[in-house]
């Protein structure tokens, strides 16, 4: 899976094969297709795997106690998972433009985005249960949606610019007081 994922990141959808993916990998042509039918089986599985890796390594440390905290820890953790894992955000967008032409790979990809949507909330509507935060937790669903399209596009942007500087204090500043103004009660 890693290294599938690495070779889709580099090459595209389009321009991978299960040959490919086999010679990267080391192994023979037919044990990828005894377990993926095809190309787009394959790179389904890949960002199943994948995202689920990311979710359980990022998300589980955004709780705090305080506001100011919870911030701090959805921002560390993001640039820490920009900087682990770079592949895996070239590979997502690949994947939403791949989505646009496979339903299978469409769904895959809004599964992925529900699960990390679900998680953060998990973490909000626990902040607020504990008095840390002041949101209706009605709200806090749109929220998780919104700090994951803040978050990719973050990444897209590094994406785009590999020389942004994901250790610019004067940029999380701005991404800082963004969030913050949201979670601290008006």
């Amino acid at each position: 899976m890693k290294t599938s994922l690495k070779v889709l990141a580099k090459n595209g959808c389009e321009n991978t094969t299960i040959a490919t993916l086999a010679a990267e990998a080391g192994v023979s042509r037919g044990i990828l297709h005894y377990y993926f039918s095809n190309t787009e089986d394959l790179v389904s599985k890949v960002l199943e795997y994948t995202s689920e890796k990311i979710i359980q390594s990022t998300i589980k440390d955004i709780r705090g106690k305080t506001v100011e905290e919870i911030t701090n820890n959805i921002i560390n953790d993001s640039i820490m998972s920009f900087k682990e894992y770079p592949e895996f955000y070239v590979f997502l967008f690949e994947m939403w433009c791949a989505s646009r032409r496979s339903d299978k790979i469409k769904n895959e990809l809004l599964i992925c985005s529900d699960k990390v949507t679900q998680s953060i909330k998990k973490v909000l509507d626990e902040a607020i249960q504990n008095g840390l935060l002041q949101l209706d937790t009605k709200n806090t669903d749109e929220m998780a949606k919104i700090l994951l399209a803040l978050f990719n596009g973050i990444a897209f942007e590094k994406f785009m610019r590999p020389s942004r500087d994901l250790d610019d204090r004067k940029y999380w500043i701005q991404v800082r007081n963004m969030i913050s103004s949201y979670l601290k009660p008006h």
